[in-house]
């Protein structure tokens, strides 16, 4: 039987990595120029909020939220070139919206690549 990854299981292992990661540490932003926008967006003035906000949301994702690729795509910024990309969208009930989430896990840090409202396409 061909198995198509990320299975379930290593969705599950890949949240809880994330989780935690950032509870040992605040994450890094895979590209600090592309962020400011979001976070404007999201209403974040201060980019150190932003831990506590995803640590949050991560305890709302399950494996089932998946919305990435099979096989993971890898990421092209040059701080986590090559590492996996793991996608969520689901409703959030802190948000109350349907909100997406990409980050890239690298030597036990958390890479935020990308937090803002769910669109369309990525449904």
């Amino acid at each position: 039987m061909l198995q198509v990854r990320p299975s379930n299981r290593e969705l599950y292992n890949r949240i809880e990595e994330a989780k935690a990661s950032l509870k040992e540490r605040e994450g890094l932003f895979a590209n600090a120029a592309k962020i400011v926008g979001e976070l404007y967006h999201l209403e974040i003035g201060d980019s150190a909020e932003v831990w506590t906000l995803i640590k949050e949301l991560l305890d709302e994702i399950e494996p089932t939220d998946y919305a990435g690729t099979r096989p993971p795509q890898k990421s092209y910024e040059k701080a986590t070139a090559s590492c996996e990309l793991f996608a969520f969208s689901w409703n959030s009930l802190k948000l109350g919206k349907t909100m997406y989430i990409k980050f890239a896990l690298k030597a036990g840090i958390y890479y935020y690549v990308s937090l803002h409202e769910s669109r369309k396409i990525e449904q």
